[in-house]
Order: C-alpha cells, then sequence, then structure tokens
C-alpha cells in the first residue's frame, strides 16, 4: 500500500515537473523508506505514551537511531515483518525494566558485552547498504565513536542518579543493535 501511494505522488511530481523521470525509482525508495520509519516510529511514541513511558522512549530512539544507523544488523524480508518485530521488541523492552530494576549487575554485563560486540563488529555490510570498503571502515570508526559516547552518557547520567528508566532504555538501546548484529551474522545477511 505504502508502494502504490508513493508511485501515485512520484508520478504527480513527474507530471509536475518537480523532478526529473529517470530518477522516479530513487525517489519512491526514499518515500518508501521514510513513510515507513514515521509509521514505526509514532506507533512506538503511541504506546510509549500509553505505558506512560513517552520520555525514557525518545532516549532510546535516539541512542538506538544513532547507533543502529552506523551499525546495520539484522533487516527483515518485508515491512510487515519488521514492524511487527519492532512493536513486540519495543514492548519487550518496556515491560523488562521492571525485572532488570532488579538485576542491575546482570543488565551491567549485557551492556559490557553488548559494548564488546559493537566495538568488535562495528558495522555490518548489509546487502542493502551495500558499502565500499573505504565507507565500511568509516562507518564502523562511527560505530566505535557513538558506542563510546552513549556509554559516556549513561555513566555520567548514573552518577548523578538521573531517572534510572531512562538510563535503562538507553542501554536497551545499545543491547539491542548489538544483538542485531550478531542475529544478522548469524543469518549470514553480510556482503563481504
Amino acid at each position: 500500500m505504502i508502494e502504490k501511494i508513493a508511485k501515485v505522488l512520484v508520478s504527480q511530481m513527474v507530471e509536475e515537473k518537480l523532478i526529473v523521470r529517470n530518477r522516479m525509482d530513487h525517489y519512491i525508495y526514499a518515500f518508501i523508506i521514510i513513510s515507513e520509519r514515521f509509521i514505526t516510529v509514532t506507533t512506538i511514541l503511541i504506546i510509549s505514551a500509553i505505558l506512560q513511558l513517552f520520555i525514557p522512549t525518545l532516549f532510546f530512539l535516539i541512542f538506538f537511531l544513532s547507533l543502529r544507523q552506523r551499525t546495520g544488523g539484522y533487516h527483515a524480508d518485508t515491512f510487515g515483518q519488521c514492524y511487527l518485530f519492532t512493536i513486540l521488541t519495543y514492548i519487550a523492552i518496556a515491560k523488562g525494566y521492571i525485572f532488570f530494576q532488579n538485576h542491575f549487575v546482570l543488565w551491567t554485563v549485557m551492556v559490557i558485552i553488548s559494548d564488546l560486540i559493537v566495538m568488535t563488529i562495528g558495522t555490518l555490510n548489509h546487502p542493502n547498504m551495500q558499502l565500499n570498503l573505504r565507507e565500511l571502515k568509516e562507518s564502523k570508526k562511527l560505530a566505535r565513536l557513538v558506542i563510546l559516547l552513549e556509554n559516556s552518557v549513561i555513566v555520567i547520567l548514573l552518577i548523578v542518579q538521573i531517572n534510572p528508566v531512562c538510563v535503562y532504555f538507553m542501554s536497551s538501546a545499545m543491547i539491542l543493535c548489538a544483538m542485531l548484529l550478531c542475529l544478522a551474522k548469524i543469518l549470514k545477511q553480510e556482503v563481504e
């Protein structure tokens, strides 16, 4: 459905001479990607408001999207699969706080393991990304820089004793990125 809407809108843009015809596929692809992200993020924000976790979820999204953009990782075959997986994962993270609130040491170990995974792998070159060697090297460097920056923010927030729910959501983003990297490696979703 999103693809049909994208094709109609882009065709109208071509007719209005806002874009050139030979770039239609690029605009359709961009429209689909932006629309799918908008739908997913909006759904997560609505669920977070219902669960009264809006601010921690904003931190989660900032940390997750910043890192995910640079690390890559598992990609579902269709938007429907991706959407369902994403929403269920978010709900599990939102509900997981209650358990991990009483298991700080376990949570800390999971964060450290996730840090090591991201520092080791850096970026996974997924077929959708098609990074060349220079881009891959730069992306790995940026992924490692982002994970260090995110860890620094978390450590500072722990020292000043900011709301632990926000810290949990931020660190959940890093753990999720590491899990998606591992899942993609296991499923061999990688271009050499």
